[in-house]
């Protein structure tokens, strides 16, 4: 029983992560054919001009290549820059997804580092830039989105990107380096060198750019808050269920990555991969890398769905490789040793990502599984007599464990060094509306569903809608001055440093007000699960 619930885990996530794709366009698996470039889109790149469409009254540049295909010698290596061009590149069309093999499915390619331009077609110069980093737990999906609605709303540039992802993105090992592992970090701060040196030919204003992403995307913000070779390349930071990863280390399907989680030390990575390596015959040691180069792409992700943490081997997420990052963010966050940016944090109150339960013994189960010896208290605190089904019991144990109490707990550290607003999301009723079967399960305001910058299908309602226009204008708002009040919106305090300030409740309706950090705390139970979590470095 307990191994179905864990591994089960997989398509929650997937379903979750993909949040952000859902009106994306072309499917994952598939790149349109590309199309004639519109007129007055030719752009001069460092790298050599591309031209790209107008699509609802927007311009895009899709499918740029911002680094060299990470092939052959370059496989775990960092990113270099793209060979030269000189003819006028198509940007009509997403470039290729980068290669992944999660639950059973393969898909995608190595040469997968392009990036993609969104802003209003109106010539206007000087605009802020948005910079997106996809979700997918570090090992699916991709930057492809429909950013027009963000982009005309705001008035702003967008750019999403591609990074590496899993075993390609996060493998290390002795001889791959020193500093091995993180690619896909490295990856992104590519991207945001290529904004620095190339927005201004878009509109964008190349000193005022703000990073965001959700899930994976919001764990890939904390780290470039933490990372030292991330100075500079930012302004301003949006976090979006950052918070997701289990409370004590417990088993789930990702390795351990979210903004409270201690992450591997580069000897504990260093010795994953040589698992790895040696599971997969490169047992020489003088041709390890040469070996683990001549894999072919199904090869490589052979047994590593999961990572080394939970039945794998090798690492599918950031760790402490030593340059791209030297410490996590809570143990970067003691001394201030962070790249000081103003920042919107948040999550949903019932986010989940553990497992699902529909009777009361996998309830007592996956509790017990999670918990360990605390279970009989967690039990005694959530009795599942106080709830109208298991499936709502463990989300609220889950959310409140995992993700509220740890996001309050994260965000009073990160307001002693920057200017932080936080937020949580209650709404009940995000589409796709679902009634609750037999088993009671309803997914409540869950992981990443009601961040509504980009198009949603099916429509929104009125309700929603008005959710979506306020987000709209809190985001574009701080990514053009760093203060997410815009007109029409409720007051958002900046998060006191103490850990007592207030939160903004985001609801649907016009109904989102403030909440105190007192009241948050008492709904989640934060007294009792601060008093189990762990201190940044326990767990390592």
């Amino acid at each position: 029983m307990r191994r179905m619930l864990i591994v089960g885990v997989a398509g929650l996530v997937c379903a979750a992560a993909a949040v952000t794709a859902a009106a994306a366009g072309p499917s994952q698996s598939e790149s349109p054919a590309a199309v004639a470039c519109a007129p007055d889109t030719t752009r001069q790149t460092t790298n050599g001009p591309v031209c790209g469409v107008v699509v609802k009254n927007a311009a895009e540049w899709l499918g740029i290549r911002y680094a060299a295909p990470p092939v052959g010698a370059l496989r775990w290596a960092a990113p270099q820059p793209p060979p030269p061009w000189t003819e006028t590149r198509s940007a009509t069309a997403f470039g290729n997804q980068c290669a992944q093999s999660y639950w059973g499915t393969a898909s995608g390619s190595e040469d997968c580092l392009f990036l993609d331009v969104t802003r209003p077609n109106d010539g206007a110069a000087n605009l802020p830039v948005l910079v997106h980093f996809h979700g997918g737990g570090f090992v699916s999906l991709s930057g492809r989105g429909d950013y027009t609605l963000l982009a005309n709303t705001g008035h702003a540039v967008v750019v999403s990107m591609n990074y590496r992802l899993g075993i390609f993105g996060f493998l290390a090992n002795s001889a791959l380096g020193e500093h091995a592992g993180d690619w896909g970090l490295q990856d992104q701060q590519a991207a945001l060198r290529w904004v620095r040196d190339n927005i201004e030919q878009f509109g964008g204003d190349p000193h005022n750019v703000t990073i965001f992403g959700e899930s994976a995307g919001a764990s890939s913000v904390c780290d470039a808050i933490a990372s030292p070779t991330a100075k500079g390349l930012f302004q301003r930071a949006i976090s979006e269920g950052g918070e997701y990863n289990t409370l004590l280390g417990s088993p789930t399907n990702l390795e351990t990555q979210d903004c409270k989680s201690d992450l591997p030390s580069q000897a504990e990575a260093n010795a994953a991969g040589a698992d790895y390596a040696q599971s997969l015959g490169c047992t020489d040691a003088s041709q390890v890398a040469e070996c683990l180069r001549s894999l072919t792409v199904a090869q490589a992700e052979t047994g590593v769905p999961y990572g080394y943490q939970f039945g794998g081997t090798g690492t599918v997420g950031p760790t402490i490789n030593g340059t791209t990052l030297t410490q996590s963010l809570r143990e970067a966050l003691r001394t201030g040793a962070v790249n000081k940016v103003p920042l919107i944090a948040g999550s949903g109150r019932d986010e989940n990502l553990v497992g699902d339960v529909t009777t009361a013994e996998q309830y007592t189960d996956l509790v017990d599984t999670q918990y360990g010896r605390y279970a009989n208290q967690v039990l005694a605190r959530y009795p599942l007599s106080r709830f109208g089904s298991p499936a709502i019991a463990f989300r609220t144990v889950s959310a409140d464990s995992n993700t509220v109490c740890a996001s309050l707990r994260v965000n009073a550290e990160v307001a002693r060094w920057m200017p932080v607003y936080v937020y949580e999301i209650d709404d009940n009723d995000i589409p796709p509306y679902v009634a609750a079967d037999a088993s009671g399960s309803a997914p409540g305001a869950q992981h990443v569903r009601a961040w509504y910058l980009t198009p949603s299908t099916p429509a929104l309602d009125a309700n929603q809608q008005a959710l979506q226009n306020e987000e709209l204008a809190s985001v574009t708002q701080f990514a053009r001055n760093g203060n997410p009040v815009a007109y029409g919106t409720p007051p958002w305090p900046r998060y006191d440093k103490s850990g007592r300030g207030e939160v903004l409740s985001l609801q649907p309706a016009g109904d989102s007000e403030l909440v105190t950090t007192e009241q948050l705390a008492a709904q989640h139970n934060c007294a009792f699960w601060d008093r189990l979590a762990p201190k940044p470095g326990e767990l390592r």
